[in-house]
């Protein structure tokens, strides 16, 4: 809301919780109505540790609405702000709620990689590549010097994609798992975003000689973001399984070539007759989970509970109920567990308690 804000913004830095009302429409629900903008700034303020500093969007019409009701937990959602002139708070704001996975994979298409919990801003005008990509003594954002020729003809493929990541967030097992993961989900976020920069937007300002033209790449790109986002978290994944010494197998068939993305301990115990199938655990990789977690129900007769890691932030309690008498049995990493029902977050498994239930396995 900075950036959409800047003047009420400024006026928090003085008066005590400053606000202003918007007029919003939401276009996915044909809702048209007036919304509060909030900045509560005590702590600001009052200068000690007490108290709040946050702006809010309020007023919104009660739990019924689109927006809050407890279906649209994990959703995706667009904000568009109008602003009349640069630096002057926005005037109106229209914003999209995406119904169900498809809509949400046309959005992420547009705007590109984009993990539960975090946002995207995008400025009418491009922003200067030194003010949207200047690392940061923690950053991963590449400059443009550490581009490779190389990646002009073709982006650099998932594996080599975290070789860089390993890099700069180091294979140190001093870090809990769940921290690693999350750390290093963040830092190739940074990290593709930049190689982006430098290699689709010198192609996008050249221009095009027809709409074919601009087509092509611009479905080359969104089916490179789609197919990189599927991945990222599978090898990231399977990295911190290596430098846990987990034992499983990636991406084998079970039945009728169905393919979990982990069997625990491996495919062949899991085909193993013998084997009891109490010592057998797989896990599906999803960075959501609303609607796409019926997809694993099938994928291993022998198991009868499904493990499913997932980043996104919350589910709703009837989504969680659903979920647990279908025999899925959410992983979340650990930072993400504030963001679920009180009710249900006794019942998440963190990623380091999955990797102790594995290792029982042998």
């Amino acid at each position: 809301l900075r950036a959409a804000f800047p003047q009420l913004c400024a006026r928090a830095e003085e008066h005590k919780n400053p606000d202003l009302l918007i007029p919003v429409r939401v276009v996915s629900h044909a809702i048209e109505q007036v919304v509060r903008i909030v900045w509560y700034n005590s702590r600001q303020l009052e200068r000690r540790s007490n108290g709040r500093d946050e702006a809010r969007m309020t007023k919104w019409g009660g739990r019924e609405h689109p927006l809050v009701e407890e279906n649209a937990t994990g959703s995706l959602i667009a904000f568009a702000f109008h602003q009349s002139a640069p630096h002057k708070d926005a005037d109106a704001c229209e914003l999209w709620i995406a119904a169900d996975d498809e809509e949400a994979d046309t959005l992420i298409g547009f705007a590109g990689p984009l993990d539960p919990g975090s946002g995207l801003l995008f400025r009418p005008s491009p922003l200067d590549i030194s003010e949207a990509f200047s690392p940061g003594p923690r950053s991963c954002a590449l400059v443009e010097s550490e581009i490779s020729p190389a990646w002009h003809d073709q982006l650099p493929s998932g594996e080599a994609i975290l070789d860089l990541v390993l890099a700069r967030r180091p294979r140190s097992r001093s870090l809990a798992p769940d921290t690693r993961l999350m750390q290093r989900r963040e830092c190739e976020f940074e990290l593709f975003r930049s190689i982006e920069h430098f290699v689709v937007l010198p192609r996008v300002r050249e221009g095009f000689e027809s709409v074919e033209a601009f087509i092509s790449l611009a479905h080359s790109v969104t089916n490179r973001r789609k197919s990189r986002a599927g991945k990222s978290l599978e090898l990231q994944l399977r990295q911190i399984f290596d430098e846990e010494s987990i034992a499983y197998s990636w991406t084998k068939s079970t039945e009728d070539k169905r393919t979990p993305d982990f069997v625990f301990p491996s495919i062949e115990r899991y085909h193993e007759g013998s084997w009891p199938k109490s010592k057998l655990r797989m896990l599906a990789a999803k960075t959501t989970c609303k609607d796409r977690w019926r997809q694993v129900l099938n994928e291993a007769a022998r198991i009868p509970v499904k493990h499913l890691l997932t980043l996104q932030e919350g589910v709703s309690e009837p989504q969680f109920r659903e979920m647990k008498s279908e025999g899925i049995q959410l992983v979340v990493p650990s930072a993400l567990h504030g963001a679920y029902p009180a009710s249900v977050q006794s019942e998440l498994l963190h990623l380091e308690g999955f990797l102790n239930e594995v290792r029982s396995l042998i």
